[in-house]
């Protein structure tokens, strides 16, 4: 998908100039559910201070929705204002030698920033491929991938905190290859590195590296995208919050990743930048039922203290079934799935003096709206051809009257090649795989339940057979906006 230069639009010239343009950073959480945060789901028994003082200072969405509910869906669409359905990756997450899933020469979210006068960060998880075909030497250059998509600086996990790759991707290179490395088709081994990846030091070293762009351009403007693992699998807290928690190791790695937000939010402070700086936290999609497969095995730690090894096997069960917590508070479903478990995310945004503080929205959002949002923000006007499911919330973000909702459908995508759509307060959701034919998508009428939300939020009737015109009605509308290409006008 090509892109138009933002240099052709005059208001460009406005927003450019303006002396308050502000910072941008996104914190994206992995697999933490609105039942995760105290301040969106106040039963929890995880105490979340510095997410709190973000809700306290800033606006809460209470209807937030990640575009997938697995995490290569949704970074998709947060990077292009695309839904997934459009992309590369709606068939499953990418892999770690899956081809970059963003089209180099589109307009994506950094690429705007960049195009704005800002410098840009993708720092963290990055789950999104590499290269034309993949990369079949990693020893060799790593592209194309984040840097070329308008990224000025990157550090990424190719995957997951569970990916077993040992190493990070910085620029176009894998870090702490040994020199006589030369050749390496797939993941390395410890003996071909210098260096680990600690699993428990993960997010600590992506923090860091968020807090050193901070301070080297708290003289510019900057976006960044700061994608940390807390709290997918492996469940890996620092040592420093081992024990902390009432409901396990859990809530340990809830309890450091709230630090984390809180360095995040310190630093601007001491810096004098948090009144010109628009922080987003969210989340990546809604939490996991149990533990994967494969938690707990192949760690590299720092510290084994606390049995943190034998507790990261089965962390997600022991808080569910022996202390009550709820990842997704009372939403039905988990993360890969198609009901608002895996869908709706925790979402508050703060920007000093422009967002009202300790305000709630029940606006519907996605996170693909980021692009058009911040578009939105500058004054800057979108090509047509960037962000055709970003719509612009900084509206309803200011607080100002909107005479009807910016966004009134969102097109939701699994990991298991299956749809949802919700339209106002009605929504289906798939039971079967859907068939593709290139663009255009299949999908018998059978092949759905149907629940109307306003009345029934947590999904338990479904309305299918006894509502067939609200039925037919959100299925033809989904394929509609299938074969449009976009939702946006």
């Amino acid at each position: 998908m090509k892109f138009l230069s933002l240099f052709f639009f005059p208001v460009f010239w406005t927003a450019l100039f303006a002396a308050d343009k502000p910072n941008v950073i996104i914190i994206l959480a992995d697999d933490l559910g609105t039942g995760d945060v105290k301040s969106f789901y106040a039963p929890s028994k995880v105490e979340t201070p510095n997410i709190d003082q973000l809700v306290t200072e800033g606006m809460k969405f209470t209807q937030a929705y990640a575009p997938g509910s697995v995490c290569s869906p949704t970074r998709y669409g947060i990077l292009t204002g695309m839904f997934p359905v459009r992309g590369p990756i709606r068939m499953a997450p990418a892999k770690y030698d899956s081809p970059l899933a963003i089209e180099v020469d589109s307009m994506s979210l950094p690429r705007f920033f960049k195009e704005q006068g800002y410098r840009t960060a993708g720092i963290g998880k990055w789950h999104l491929g590499y290269g034309e075909n993949g990369i079949t030497n990693w020893a060799g250059e790593i592209k194309p991938g984040p840097n070329d998509i308008g990224f000025d600086y990157h550090i990424s996990l190719p995957t997951n905190h569970s990916d077993n790759f040992k190493s990070y991707v910085e620029g176009h290179r894998l870090l702490w290859l040994k020199e006589d490395i030369t050749e390496l088709s797939g993941k390395p081994e410890l003996e071909q590195l210098t260096r680990y990846r600690y699993h428990d030091e993960v997010d600590s070293d992506l923090t860091a590296k968020a807090i050193s762009f901070i301070e080297e351009h708290a003289e510019e403007p900057f976006f960044i995208y700061l994608a940390l693992t807390a709290v997918h699998t492996h469940i890996t807290p620092h040592v420093d919050f081992r024990g902390k928690s009432e409901i396990g190791q859990l809530g340990d790695y809830i309890l450091e990743l709230d630090h984390h937000v809180g360095s995040i939010m310190n630093t601007l402070e001491e810096l004098k930048l948090a009144d010109n700086t628009l922080l987003v936290f969210t989340s990546d999609n809604g939490g996991q039922k149990g533990d994967h497969r494969g938690a707990g095995k192949n760690l590299i730690l720092r510290d084994e203290s606390g049995e943190v090894a034998e507790k990261s096997k089965n962390a997600k069960n022991v808080a569910r079934d022996e202390h009550g917590h709820k990842s997704n508070g009372d939403f039905r479903g988990f993360k890969g799935g198609n009901y608002e478990g895996g869908f709706r995310v925790p979402f508050v945004v703060r920007w000093p003096g422009r967002i009202p503080a300790g305000t709630t929205s029940e606006a519907m959002i996605s996170l693909a709206d980021f692009m058009a949002t911040s578009a939105g923000f500058l004054g800057v006007e979108l090509p047509p051809e960037a962000g055709g499911d970003s719509f612009d919330l900084s509206p309803d973000m200011r607080g100002e009257e909107v005479e009807a909702p910016i966004r009134t459908s969102v097109i939701l995508q699994t990991g298991r090649n299956q749809l949802a759509y919700r339209s106002g307060d009605w929504k289906i959701v798939s039971t079967k795989k859907t068939v593709w034919e290139g663009d255009e998508a299949r999908l018998p009428l059978t092949a759905f339940e149907l629940y109307q939300l306003s009345e029934d939020p947590n999904e338990t009737t479904d309305l299918a057979d006894t509502h067939r015109r609200e039925l037919r009605q959100l299925r033809r509308e989904l394929l509609d906006q299938i074969k449009a290409g976009r939702t946006r006008d």
